[in-house]
């Protein structure tokens, strides 16, 4: 060679020793003029350094552009100065343990004069270099590929991460169906090992895909294979241990030849098992949902209706109420207008009215007074009601006597209207499961009503007839303007006339409560009551009840059958204590019982005082008011029974009171009779007293 380098330093590197010579020699100078122009002009980066202390020997002009650096800065370094610090020590291991033989030591890095790093595969041998053991180096940059290979194997360990996330795998087919090669996921999925796995498109199919899903899959692949385009599907792929999954499987074409289409194909498999499972679970959650929402909504839509339904019953409540207070201050102010500016007339100084006149006035007083007490009556029984506080004395009543009363009673007023009346009674055999009172009242207030809204010289009629074997019907017609289905809905409704008094008809008497009140006295006594009407012909209130054709024997008698006491008794005189500290409530029973002179009135003002007269006078009957000073009335009776001188004797209680203490609990009073009374209902209740008084007593 032209150039010689210089002798080995004596501190060359003890792991050179080791090395066998190398077979090959230095060139002639010939030869080694030859060998300098290839080394030169060779393209590939080369050096030459000696195996013992590791410098470099010498080193082309190629390798020096790589570098970047001189040829004298190339020569004046060891090969430990192109490697990064922490390869040294493999570096100077290989040096040492490669043998002669090798040529191609692998992928090394080395470091630029910037401090860049390259990746090389290094190929070399041996030789001797100036009577020198060195080695050639032929360094190959392979960076590009190094780092292409590292992002490769960095991809495939991910998608092999993800497959195995998403529960995916693949597998590349060829065109006669056969498999190229897959990944290592789709052994895992299908359930079996690598050796084991189907090699074709039809072992795949025969083995693993559900029978029910195997035409479905045939005709996926064939589409894929004669169209090119990307096919999906999917299908229940069944393990060898018999465990069931679902797969979606995409088709794609990876390769067109010769314009045959699709001779290699990409397929994707995925396990959807757990979100086909989810989406039923998510699908029914959801149906669910949506039929809760659904009843929900229709009960919001119902609550917001009877809402409706409410608001508007409350506001039509709340006229009725309005109109309905509007109408009793008239109906209570025109009968108190004639009681006090009668009375007053009559109780005027020095006053010359003719007995006809005061008999006119009194007769106008007692017309009003009767007429308030009714209207008064009405408002109380329908609180009883409501309250829940109306108790009714149920037996079996004989019919024929209650209606013809009825019928008596209101004949008057039918004949002043002119109206022609038919009453068809029933046999005197038929009896109703009843309150008699409470019967009459319900019945009264029909026929009242069938007087009042009927046309002059119209028709009332009062019939009875047998539904079944154990319900009869009662029914009241008339000939009045009728009712139309709007009307009937409310004509139960308290305080509601239905807008006659603004009918243009004459004006009509009443608070609108009557046919409240009768509707729950029907049905508290086990009937029903209803109405038929046909606007212009009339209507037809009826009510039904239990009727018996045979009564028992041991049934009350019709009070309108009843011997009086006074009658029976009509010689003998009796006592009467009246204990009231009211003076004008004496007065008027003393003038109430004036008429009858079987009957000695004496009175107290007191409770007290009322014990002491009724131990002294051992009177027939005691009138006891409830609310007096000293004792009340409660209290006094109390010590009459606990006392056996005046235990027997029949107490009826008198009271302004709507419902008197001790009359529902603790004080079981004889009989109980209401201010304002009338003067038939107070000798009514007398004479009874006066007879249990004849039947179980002595004194």
């Amino acid at each position: 060679m032209a150039r010689k380098s210089s002798q080995p330093s004596s501190k060359a590197s003890s792991a050179a020793t080791e090395k066998s010579p190398a077979s090959a020699s230095a060139p002639s100078p010939k030869d080694g003029h030859e060998y300098q122009r290839l080394f030169e002009a060779n393209p590939v980066p080369m050096w030459i350094y000696d195996l013992q202390t590791l410098r470099f020997l010498d080193v082309n002009e190629v390798a020096c552009q790589k570098y970047g650096y001189t040829r004298g800065e190339f020569l004046s370094m060891t090969i430990r100065d192109i490697r990064p610090p922490e390869d040294v020590a493999a570096v100077e291991q290989s040096v040492r343990l490669t043998p002669p033989e090798v040529f191609n030591s692998g992928v090394w890095r080395h470091r630029l004069k910037d401090g860049r790093l390259i990746y090389v595969e290094i190929t070399s041998h041996e030789l001797l270099y100036g009577g020198q053991l060195a080695r050639f180096v032929a360094p190959l940059d392979v960076t590009q590929r190094v780092l292409a290979e590292t992002a490769l194997r960095e991809r495939e360990a991910g998608l092999r991460r993800a497959q195995g996330l998403a529960r995916l795998a693949h597998v590349v087919t060829r065109a006669d169906g056969s498999f190229e090669s897959w990944s290592e996921t789709l052994p895992a999925l299908a359930g079996c090992s690598a050796d084991d796995m189907p090699r074709s498109l039809q072992d795949w199919m025969s083995r693993l895909v559900d029978e029910g899903d195997g035409d479905a899959f045939q005709r996926a692949t064939e589409q894929a294979i004669h169209t090119g385009a990307k096919v999906e599907t999917e299908y229940r792929l069944v393990r060898p241990n018999g465990e069931a999954l679902q797969v979606a499987q995409v088709i794609e074409p990876i390769e067109t030849v010769a314009g045959v289409a699709g001779s290699r194909w990409f397929s994707t498999l995925q396990d959807v098992t757990a979100r086909k499972a989810a989406e039923v679970v998510v699908r029914s959650l959801n149906e669910e949902l949506e039929h809760r929402v659904a009843q929900r909504t229709e009960q919001l839509e119902a609550m917001n209706r009877d809402l409706l339904a409410a608001t508007r019953a409350a506001e039509s409540a709340s006229r009725a109420k309005s109109e309905f207070l509007t109408r009793m201050s008239h109906e209570l102010r025109t009968p108190l207008n004639a009681i006090i500016g009668f009375s007053q007339l009559l109780a005027a100084p020095n006053h010359r009215f003719p007995a006809d006149r005061q008999t006119l006035f009194n007769a106008h007083i007692l017309e009003a007074g009767e007429h308030l007490l009714a209207l008064i009556d009405e408002l109380l029984n329908l609180a009883r009601i409501e309250a829940g506080k109306l108790e009714l004395d149920l037996q079996r009543w004989p019919l024929h006597a209650l209606l013809a009363e009825c019928a008596t009673m209101v004949a008057p007023q039918a004949q002043a209207r002119g109206l022609s009346t038919r009453f068809a009674m029933p046999p005197p055999g038929i009896s109703v499961v009843a309150d008699r009172m409470r019967l009459k009242q319900v019945l009264l207030n029909l026929l009242s009503n069938a007087v009042k809204y009927n046309r002059p010289q119209g028709e009332l009629d009062m019939t009875v007839r047998q539904l079944d074997d154990e319900h009869l019907r009662i029914e009241v017609r008339d000939s009045g303007r009728g009712l139309n289905e709007d009307e009937i809905g409310h004509l139960f409704e308290p305080f509601n006339r239905l807008g006659r008094e603004q009918q243009g008809q004459e004006a009509v008497e009443g608070t609108g409560v009557g046919l409240v009140v009768a509707k729950h006295l029907v049905e508290l006594m086990g009937g029903r009551i209803g109405v038929s009407s046909t606007p212009g012909v009339g209507s037809c209130f009826w009510v039904d009840l239990v009727f018996n054709e045979a009564p028992p024997a041991d049934a009350p008698a019709d009070p309108a059958e009843r011997p009086t006491a006074a009658a029976s008794q009509a010689q003998a005189q009796h006592t009467v204590l009246l204990v009231d500290d009211d003076a004008p409530s004496q007065q008027l029973v003393q003038a109430q019982l004036a008429p009858r002179p079987d009957l000695r009135l004496v009175t107290a003002t007191n409770g007290r005082e009322g014990v002491a007269l009724a131990i002294a006078y051992r009177p027939a009957v005691i009138l006891m008011d409830n609310q007096m000073p000293e004792l009340t009335g409660r209290q006094a009776f109390r010590l009459l029974g606990s006392d056996p001188r005046t235990a027997g004797i029949p107490v009826v209680a008198i009271s302004a009171a709507v419902e008197p203490q001790g009359v529902a609990d603790d004080a079981p009073w004889f009989r109980r009779v209401a201010k304002p009374f009338g003067r038939d209902e107070l000798v009514r209740a007398i004479d009874a007293a006066i007879g249990r008084r004849g039947e179980g007593s002595a004194d």
